[in-house]
C-alpha cells in the first residue's frame, strides 16, 4: 500500500476479496497518506460485510463503498465499483489471498484479466497467494480438502506470477510474500515459503 500511494500516486483501491476487517485496512492505510484516496471493497461473505458496514468508515474527503459480489462475477464487480471509483483513472486492484479459493474450473487467470482488463493504462495488480512448496502445507490443505465444501488450490510459483503476463513488474517482482519490500529490520528469512506477491503496472 505504501508503494502504490507514495511511489505510484494511485489514489484509487479495488479490494477484491477483502476477508473480515482488522487493523490498517486498505482505506485506512490508504487514506492515512492520502485522504482524498477512495477504495471499494468486496466480498460475498454475509459476515465481512456486516462487519465492513459497522467498522470500515472512510476519511470525509475520500470514499470507501462494500460490494457484495464473488470473484467468479466480474462485471457485476465493476459494475458496482464504477459507481464510486472512477475507471477512466488508474486503480490498483488488490487480490490478496483470494484466487487460492478458485478452482481451475473457474478459470482464475482469466478471471484476473477480466478485472484488469477494464481498467485503464496506469492502473496496478497487486496479488498474492499461497504456493505449492510448501510439504507440510500440502499437506495440511490435503486434509482440509477433503473435510470442506470450500476447497483451496495451492498453485506454483510460476502459475501465480504468469497472472501478472503483459504487466510491468515493479521490483522485486514475484517473489515470497515475505521478501517483497520488507522494512528495514524486517527478517524475512524464517518466514515459511507458503506464499508469493507481486505488483504490476499496466502499461
Amino acid at each position: 500500500m505504501r508503494f502504490l500511494v507514495r511511489e505510484a500516486g494511485i489514489r484509487q483501491f479495488l479490494d477484491v476479496g477483502a476477508g473480515l476487517p482488522t487493523a490498517d485496512n486498505t482505506h485506512e492505510l490508504a487514506q492515512r497518506i492520502a485522504p482524498e484516496s477512495r477504495v471499494v471493497y468486496v466480498d460475498n461473505d454475509p459476515l465481512v460485510l456486516v462487519h465492513a458496514e459497522a467498522l470500515l468508515a472512510g476519511s470525509p474527503e475520500g470514499a470507501c463503498a462494500y460490494v457484495d459480489a464473488d470473484v467468479r462475477d466480474p462485471e457485476r464487480i465493476l459494475a458496482e465499483a464504477a459507481r464510486t471509483l472512477d475507471l477512466g483513472r488508474p486503480v490498483a486492484l488488490t487480490m490478496l489471498g483470494i484466487m487460492g479459493q478458485i478452482s481451475d474450473a473457474d478459470r482464475p487467470a482469466e478471471l484476473v484479466s477480466a478485472l484488469l482488463s477494464a481498467l485503464p493504462p496506469g492502473s496496478y495488480l497487486a496479488l498474492s497467494d499461497g504456493t505449492d512448496t510448501n510439504e507440510a502445507l500440502n499437506r495440511a490443505v490435503e486434509a482440509y480438502n477433503q473435510q470442506s465444501a470450500h476447497t483451496y488450490h495451492l498453485r506454483s510459483p510460476q502459475e501465480i506470477a504468469s497472472w501478472f503476463a503483459g504487466l510491468e513488474p515493479v521490483e522485486p517482482g514475484v517473489v515470497p510474500t515475505a521478501s517483497w519490500r520488507t522494512d528495514p529490520g524486517d527478517d524475512a528469512t524464517e518466514a515459511p515459503d507458503v506464499s508469493v506477491a507481486g505488483v504490476a503496472k499496466k502499461a
